[in-house]
């Protein structure tokens, strides 16, 4: 079953150019996302709470089945990014979900070291960016990065994000500042 935005919940397979997919997370085996994780903790626990060491397959299940109620629901959408035609091999992903403001979504995403460089992260940002300013109700998609993760706040300006403001956070990682960078994007 694939939604679409008139639906009001967001596509589950969304195709970025030249190739790679990234998919509703359930549609991904929980194998292919602890291998990935577990093969890249030290890379991806730099700047990921949620990946501060191999998660176990129970984390892994009960996170699953917590972000499927939450799309069901339309509260969250967890994507994982895979090649076109493997659905065995996990090269990050990314995640559109309510930021407290009232039509205002925020994304997350991630990339896995072995795809570092190839433009993936810039590409699910924008796909995931276009997908939220396509859902009903929502006028406008933030990114938060810590201002220390500076490859991460090189994509926001490339994909049409302005800084709105940078404000105190409270750490989550070891190699976060507690200084968010706030981008926004409101589809103009």
């Amino acid at each position: 079953m694939t939604q679409g935005i008139r639906s009001g919940l967001p596509r589950e397979n969304i195709e970025l150019p030249d190739g790679p997919v990234l998919r509703r997370r359930s549609l991904v085996s929980d194998d292919a996302f602890i291998d990935a994780v577990a093969a890249d903790v030290e890379h991806l626990g730099e700047w990921l709470r949620w990946a501060q060491h191999p998660p176990t397959r129970e984390e892994t299940e009960r996170f699953r089945a917590e972000q499927d109620a939450d799309w069901d629901a339309g509260r969250s959408f967890v994507y994982v990014l895979t090649p076109p035609d493997r659905l065995d091999r996990v090269l990050g992903g990314g995640a559109l979900f309510p930021n407290g403001e009232v039509g205002v979504l925020e994304i997350g995403y991630w990339v896995c070291s072995p795809a570092t460089g190839r433009g993936l992260a810039t590409r699910a940002a924008a796909a995931l960016t276009e997908e939220g300013l396509g859902l009903p109700g929502v006028k406008a998609v933030e990114i938060h990065c810590d201002r220390a993760n500076a490859r991460s706040a090189t994509i926001p300006p490339r994909i049409g994000y302005r800084l709105l403001r940078v404000e105190p956070d409270e750490p989550q990682t070891a190699a976060e500042a507690g200084q968010s960078m706030v981008w926004r994007h409101d589809g103009a």
